[in-house]
């Protein structure tokens, strides 16, 4: 169909010619006609060659997104809700059980976030000893941003004599683990079993806070307070206990009976003249009954200032 109007053209042609030729002639023409024909069939119908494409440079087309699965994870919605303080513990690390012994291990925690911490709130097991406890516990009551509350677990001394030491974490409804003080510490509890009739209680450990007054300045009269944390292992029918000051001067004797593991506190004060300046000072706890035990020294400057 394409060539149509060129062969419909050389048939009106060639009948033309025939008109006016002879027999020989007719047939030349003809021949020539068909020849013409055949060729203008035969001949390619010209194509049109696009020309190539430029390099692209704006965006290409836009392609259906691909949908990857992904894992959520926790955006940190608790983020201010993990900042917590240990104010105490008990019983105190250290403490003397006999092998099964069951006992609630303690911490008394303060919330210093924004947040109130509630019963979505869990104490974990981290590290160490489990003791027959649970992995996590759940918080026992709801407490509010700056309160305190007791969070106790129920353990059990190992079938072993020896020491054993159990770490623990809190974490928060979503599952991020966090700590107390400004390092993120752990809580632990430290006890040691003994298998002796009459295990040796004593004192396990001393730590001491000190205090100024007045906090600065120059006054007549300043009056340094220590404050001796003493720890005991287990119960002692009596013990004796001195404060010793770096001048050589000593308190009275402390005298006392301890029930059960628990930890005391003992205050033990010392006043300066603003002249009394020189050197460095220090308190020292010592136990004089049932055994001569000198611990740790609480070493200070005082500065007038």
């Amino acid at each position: 169909m394409k060539h149509t109007f060129p062969l419909i053209t050389l048939l009106i042609i060639a009948s033309l010619l025939l008109g006016g030729c002879g027999t020989s002639d007719k047939e030349s023409v003809i021949a020539t006609a068909v020849a013409m024909t055949v060729q203008a069939q035969a001949s390619p119908t010209p194509k049109v060659i696009p020309s190539a494409t430029p390099a692209q440079t704006g965006p290409g087309p836009t392609l259906a997104p691909t949908f990857t699965p992904t894992v959520t994870i926790p955006t940190g919605s608790y983020a201010n809700c993990m900042v917590a303080s240990l104010l105490s513990e008990a019983p105190p690390d250290g403490t003397i059980y006999k092998p099964g012994t069951t006992f609630l291990k303690t911490w008394h925690v303060q919330n210093n976030s924004d947040c109130t911490w509630n019963t979505g709130y869990k104490i974990i097991f981290w590290n160490g000893d489990q003791m027959g406890s649970a992995y996590n516990y759940n918080f026992p009551q709801a407490v509010p941003p700056g309160q305190s509350a007791d969070l106790s677990i129920q353990l059990a001394a190992p079938d072993t004599a020896g020491n054993y030491r159990g770490e623990w974490k809190f974490q928060t409804p979503d599952g991020q683990n966090f700590g107390v003080g400004q390092y993120d510490s752990v809580l632990w509890t430290e006890i040691v079993v003994s298998t002796d009739d009459q295990p040796g209680y004593g004192i396990t450990s001393v730590t001491y806070e000190l205090k100024r007054d007045p906090p600065t300045g120059c006054p007549t009269n300043t009056r340094y307070t220590a404050t001796a944390f003493v720890s005991f292992s287990g119960p002692i029918k009596q013990v004796i206990l001195q404060f010793k000051h770096s001048d050589g001067y000593n308190s009275s004797k402390i005298k006392l009976e301890v029930k059960e593991a628990t930890t005391m506190t003992f205050e033990e004060p010392w006043t300066f003249g603003f002249t009394n300046t020189q050197g460095p000072k220090w308190i020292q706890l010592v136990q004089l009954f049932p055994t001569f035990v000198e611990y740790n020294k609480l070493n200070f400057t005082f500065q007038c200032n």
